[in-house]
């Protein structure tokens, strides 16, 4: 009776949903959403495209047990899939706006996007985003950049929902630092990003050389979740693995890849677990090697949680 009931109120909140704009998907495979091409069914999978929709899912029985996903270029879903809701910002989530130096962007707008208004409208700050894939939301939760440049330069403000309550959040309140925020378990809605006017040409320069680096240094044609640690303080974890002569070696269909040492790519069919093992094959062997415990930049999910 109890599973009776609780398969009724899903189904009111899905049509509920449904009736204010939401895309609601059944039992859709995580593995087409994600860089990786791994990973078993949501539950549910819903697409939320305005604040109305928002508000009307987090006060639903579908946001009991939910993630948000943005490109998921990052992500390591379970081979059993999440026995929850998966949720993905589209609609008014994706818009970009300029007002004179600064740029607006939606959580769920894609950074390279933003990248391209920027340099459209000769506004510089952006150049070293180049070649990082994944939304906005998902870049400043984790204030991607690279050694000497970080996306937290450049954040304003950043609008969130915690809690069911809406906050604007100024710089000074985000605790950036490396690889992290202090955005857990927050909605982020809205980023306000504050620029400079420069010459278009030095921009353009930047952006081919990261470019060129990216392509001599990452793998490009093979699903991966890009850098798979953080780096060490003081050490590349790339060039770790490197020395400890992983690079190359396979579990099942997952393969350290030949490039770069960080990098974990799908050769084909490769599961969860086989990535997972290598994970913890690469971490056994850096850490009795050079002492040093790895730690994870990919975000591992399993089926709760």
């Amino acid at each position: 009776m109890e599973k009776r009931r609780r398969i009724i109120k899903f189904d009111l909140a899905a049509k509920t949903l449904s009736l204010v704009g939401c895309r609601v998907i059944r039992n859709e495979p995580l593995s087409n959403h994600c860089s990786l091409n791994i990973g078993g069914a949501a539950e549910f999978f819903i697409e939320i495209p305005n604040e109305r929709s928002l508000v009307f899912f987090l006060n639903s029985v579908l946001a009991d047990n939910y993630l948000v996903l943005g490109e998921g270029t990052n992500v390591l879903f379970p081979d059993e899939g999440y026995r929850g809701t998966v949720i993905r910002f589209t609609g008014i989530f994706k818009s970009i706006s300029i007002s004179k130096n600064e740029i607006l962007s939606g959580g769920g707008a894609l950074l390279s996007n933003v990248l391209k208004i920027a340099l459209k409208s000769n506004l510089p700050g952006l150049e070293f985003v180049t070649g990082i894939p994944g939304t906005v939301g998902g870049a400043v939760y984790g204030n991607v950049g690279n050694r000497d440049e970080w996306i937290s330069t450049v954040v304003k403000t950043v609008e969130i929902y915690k809690n069911l309550k809406k906050e604007c959040l100024s710089k000074d309140k985000l605790n950036f630092s490396y690889r992290k925020s202090n955005l857990e378990n927050c909605l982020i809605t809205k980023v306000n990003f504050s620029l400079e006017n420069e010459t278009k040409t030095a921009n353009l320069q930047k952006i081919f050389k990261n470019i060129q680096k990216r392509l001599e240094t990452q793998p490009s044609n093979t699903p991966s979740a890009g850098s798979i640690f953080k780096n060490p303080d003081g050490y590349s974890a790339g060039k770790l693995i490197e020395e400890i002569g992983l690079k190359g070696k396979r579990i099942g269909n997952a393969k350290i890849d030949e490039i770069h040492g960080n990098f974990i790519v799908n050769t084909g069919g490769a599961s969860s677990k086989d990535v997972i093992a290598l994970i913890h094959l690469i971490k056994k062997n850096v850490a009795e090697k050079f002492n040093i415990n790895l730690e994870t930049e990919v975000k591992i999910i399993n089926d709760r949680n």
